[in-house]
């Protein structure tokens, strides 16, 4: 009797890249662009606790943090608020590898945008790129997960005139954004104002908004790229799908967010405005951030509750005091929250998972709703 074929090998798992780390192009990038020659990037990579970064491979990652600290010593050897956008105008297609072939190779900008802010993860996973459409305006939104206060700004200017020099690159005009936002507010005269005109054109720059971000004409996202190359982008995304991004949770896109849900619990009236009070952060930006996530105020509010029910379930409390130890108005919410956990437990796999329902919102609670 012949013996049965070996069974083929079992492909491996693609592998996520580490949470809040950069791909070693991006500090390398920064300190080439910020000084005049290999001796004294070297200094300043060294300073910043990443003595690799101008040799290593490109596939090495490194600590966000480090790259916070490099900044920092690049804004302490030249005293220019506008460091970032001065290292931006050094960017030229390649610099950031895989990830500039993504925008590059697509059809449109559009397109590009898209598959940049979806694969952002592949420079940084510390930061966020977000594309929305609002009526006749496109808007690409910049964040991070974990930053420095006093850097923002300088690595916000960085990561959008980046974005927009791209853009420049892969259409071969001098692309102008409509609006540029930034959170921080405005440098004083003479601090270097004239490197946004250099670095977004024509664009208008607010300062003092919501939160960072780069605003295009809807009709731009149409616009054919020449660089378009559909071989070498199916290339490109199959490389780009090796590298997952790695998998965070609502806690660490806010750190202290369960802990600050399981503390209004016990004052009876959870709301999203008081967790952000007690987070320290605006309501819209703890919305955006768990946007960002793929989760929603009300179904981290549902996971804390639900956690919270069983352990009460154990120590023998009644249905009126686990409702109310869970700010549900009623038992009956409480009630139905309940059949809708054990649905999500016996759900067929591939069927949706049913929403919540209005009439579970606890008395008190407030629903911001995120208009951009």
């Amino acid at each position: 009797m012949p013996s049965a074929e070996p069974s083929p090998p079992l492909s491996p798992q693609p592998q996520a890249v580490p949470a809040l780390t950069e791909s070693v192009v991006i500090p390398r990038f920064i300190a080439t662009a910020s000084t005049s020659g290999r001796t004294e990037a070297e200094r300043l990579v060294r300073a910043a606790g990443l003595p690799g970064a101008l040799r290593d491979p490109e596939t090495a990652r490194t600590p966000s943090a480090n790259t916070y600290r490099l900044w920092g010593a690049v804004l302490a050897r030249t005293g220019r608020a506008d460091a970032g956008l001065l290292a931006a105008t050094h960017y030229r297609p390649g610099l950031l590898d895989l990830f500039d072939y993504l925008l590059r190779t697509a059809p449109t900008v559009g397109d590009g945008l898209t598959r940049a802010a979806a694969h952002i993860h592949l420079v940084s996973s510390n930061s966020v790129l977000t594309a929305r459409e609002s009526g006749d305006e496109f808007e690409v939104a910049y964040g991070v997960r974990h930053g420095d206060a006093e850097l923002r700004g300088v690595v916000a200017e960085f990561a959008l005139a980046v974005v927009t020099s791209q853009l420049r690159h892969a259409t071969g005009t001098v692309f102008s954004p409509v609006r540029v936002s930034f959170a921080h507010r405005a440098p004083r005269r003479g601090d270097g104002h004239q490197g946004y005109a250099e670095a977004f054109g024509s664009a208008e720059i607010e300062f003092g908004a919501e939160h960072d971000a780069l605003t295009l004409h809807r009709g731009a996202l149409e616009r054919p790229l020449p660089t378009a190359d559909p071989a070498l982008a199916g290339i490109i995304l199959r490389a780009a799908a090796a590298v997952p991004p790695p998998r965070h949770t609502p806690d660490s896109a806010v750190p202290g967010l369960h802990s600050a849900i399981r503390a209004q619990l016990a004052d009876g009236r959870p709301s999203l405005a008081d967790a952000a009070r007690r987070l320290a952060v605006s309501p819209r930006t703890l919305q955006r951030r768990l946007g960002e996530f793929g989760t929603t105020w009300r179904e981290e509010l549902d996971a804390v509750r639900r956690e919270q029910s069983a352990g009460l379930r154990h120590v023998g409390a009644g249905s009126a005091q686990r409702a109310a130890r869970l700010g549900f108005a009623e038992s009956r919410s409480l009630r139905r929250a309940m059949n809708r956990w054990d649905a999500r437990e016996v759900r067929p796999a591939g069927r949706a998972e049913p929403r919540a329902e209005a009439a579970e919102h606890p008395a008190g609670a407030e629903h911001a709703v995120d208009a951009s």
